[in-house]
């Protein structure tokens, strides 16, 4: 005899049950987090989610030792005779958090199903930490970096990041090198050096997003050793070259022999973040880290590039570049602003090209990024100026993940059912639903539909731009330390465009309206107040807390 139950989302929890039976009835307990083409099936994401219970002839009473992701439930009991199931369910486990954020575009319905399902992907994924999934339930550093990206817009929570920046920095050794992971839970010290230099980026995040000085100094101490042990592992082009340690990248297949260009990227977006905190902090010599990021940055567009091809190789070898080229090289190239304009322009072309989802190489050769590495890729060609295309790309990747029939969270993979890891699909493996490392997208949306970024810690100071985008009406609640700013573009070319904010207290906006057209608009409005423009006059506006409405 078999009974189904349904919850109805995700529950991070510990299965119960009370029962009454026959003495030695086996009872089995299964729990599932979804369905693989409309089946349930408890051995899913490497584990066996299937507890047994033999009952004693009494009322028994069970919980599972420990918890479990589930959306569907089962008892299987395996008996003719009846048994009286007095209670079932699950004991919740969640982390308090509450949403701050919103966004909502008129007529454009996925802006903000995007930003629901990035919500919920963080919430699934978080107990009491982040976690990367549900399947290891790890404290990456790499993957507090992408989720904090969802959580500084959604639920302006900086606890989290402040939890495994401290814990990963616990762990650090003697030599400066950090653990994937922490807290540890045994012997397993699993070093990624991509996670060391996203421990840098999410330091510099943490700070941008929080104001925390007194936190930031204690690590300071943390990332200077780090960011010393990785500059020994560089060569005369100031390029990590065959490091002592291995780095992930990826769930792809990528060349990581000699120098390689993703990693690569990482580190010179961990020097430039780590120069930018030396200078807000008052420590140190900033230039030095500056100039060695100048450095990487000329070596990586001057070595890695193959002309035939109009595309970043994705190592360089003893031999010359490597015949591997990925979207993981060619996006960080654009995101990190190391393409000149003429490889920028190459790269764009050849990363929009109409192709169809292959999700593991493009017909051209090239291997495609997973969704661990897709922010990067977004980001580079939105900074591009082909904003629309970037996201019009992003939803022909991830729309299927909000199919009806799933749980409205962003996946692990571009498949539930299998893994393109070896660079060919396998269907042996399944993979999780909820991956935290999908969780970017919010920070794009600010960033290239809203036109704003935080530019001083604190969010003190937050720059907005007008964005480059097709979304004529959008409107956007942000969380921050000093309140929540309000932000509404009304974009319509036929009339007047206006930006209505309300900025709280403490907060500044610093106004960049460079991107308007002054040689067929001689004026700005802000409060009813008329700004006169010169003909191709740069235009820049402090506004302070308060209300302003402005047209153009």
């Amino acid at each position: 005899m078999a009974i189904a139950l349904r919850f109805g989302e995700i529950v991070n929890g510990n299965p119960r049950l009370s029962i009454e039976g026959e003495k030695g009835t086996k009872v089995d307990v299964l729990t599932a987090p979804y369905q693989i083409d409309g089946f349930f099936r408890h051995t899913v994401i490497h584990s066996n989610m299937r507890d047994q219970i033999i009952l004693s002839g009494g009322l028994d009473q069970w919980e599972s030792t420990y918890f479990k992701p589930a959306r569907y439930l089962a008892l299987v009991i395996h008996s003719q005779n009846p048994v009286k199931i007095v209670q079932v369910g699950s004991r919740k486990l969640e982390y308090p958090f509450e949403r701050k954020g919103n966004i909502q575009a008129d007529g454009v319905s996925w802006v903000g199903q995007y930003f629901d399902a990035t919500d919920k992907t963080i919430r699934v994924c978080t107990t009491d930490a982040y976690t990367d999934n549900y399947r290891e339930r790890r404290q990456y550093a790499q993957t507090g970096y992408y989720g904090a990206m969802g959580n500084h817009w959604i639920f302006g929570d900086t606890a989290l990041q402040r939890r495994y920046l401290i814990q990963t920095a616990e762990d650090q050794e003697a030599n400066g090198i950090m653990p994937a992971y922490a807290p540890l839970k045994s012997d397993d010290y699993m070093i990624i050096l991509d996670s060391n230099l996203l421990w840098i980026r999410s330091l510099y995040q943490y700070y941008l997003f929080s104001g925390d000085r007194i936190s930031t100094q204690k690590l300071m101490g943390s990332a200077l050793k780090l960011m010393g042990l990785i500059h020994s592992f560089t060569d005369d082009l100031g390029l990590i070259n065959n490091p002592p340690y291995p780095y992930w990248l990826d769930h792809s297949d990528l060349d990581r022999a000699g120098a390689n260009f993703t990693l690569n990227a990482h580190y010179l977006g961990a020097l430039q973040d780590f120069s930018q905190l030396l200078q807000w902090l008052d420590q140190g010599e900033a230039s030095v880290y500056i100039e060695r990021a100048q450095l990487l940055k000329s070596s990586l567009r001057t070595y890695f590039w193959n002309a035939e091809k109009g595309l970043f190789a994705d190592a360089l070898l003893e031999k010359g570049i490597s015949n591997k080229f990925s979207e993981h090289t060619n996006g960080m190239a654009l995101a990190l602003h190391i393409a000149d304009e003429a490889q920028g322009k190459s790269i764009v072309q050849k990363l929009l090209a109409d192709e169809p989802n292959l999700f593991i190489k493009r017909e051209s050769g090239m291997t495609i990024v997973t969704p661990a590495l897709s922010y990067f890729l977004h980001k580079g060609i939105a900074q591009y100026g082909h904003v629309d295309a970037s996201f019009d790309l992003l939803r022909r990747r991830f729309d299927h993940m909000l199919a009806p029939q799933h749980n409205g969270t962003l996946w692990e993979e571009w498949w539930l059912d299998g893994t393109g890891r070896s660079g060919k699909f396998d269907k042996r493996v399944t993979r999780s639903d909820a991956q935290t490392e999908s969780a970017f997208m919010p920070a794009l949306f600010a960033e290239f539909l809203l036109g704003v970024r935080p530019s001083i810690p604190g969010m003190k100071e937050m720059t907005l731009r007008i964005p480059q985008t097709e979304i004529k009406k959008i409107a956007s609640l942000i969380p921050s330390p000093l309140g929540e700013l309000s932000i509404q573009w009304d974009l319509n070319k036929n009339r007047k465009r206006r930006l209505n904010l309300e900025v709280p207290a403490g907060m500044e906006i610093k106004l960049d309206l460079n991107d308007v057209d002054t040689a067929n608009r001689k004026s700005i409005e802000i409060n009813g107040k008329k700004i006169l423009l010169k003909e191709n006059q740069k235009f820049q506006y402090q506004l302070p807390s308060g209300k302003w409405e402005l047209a153009f």
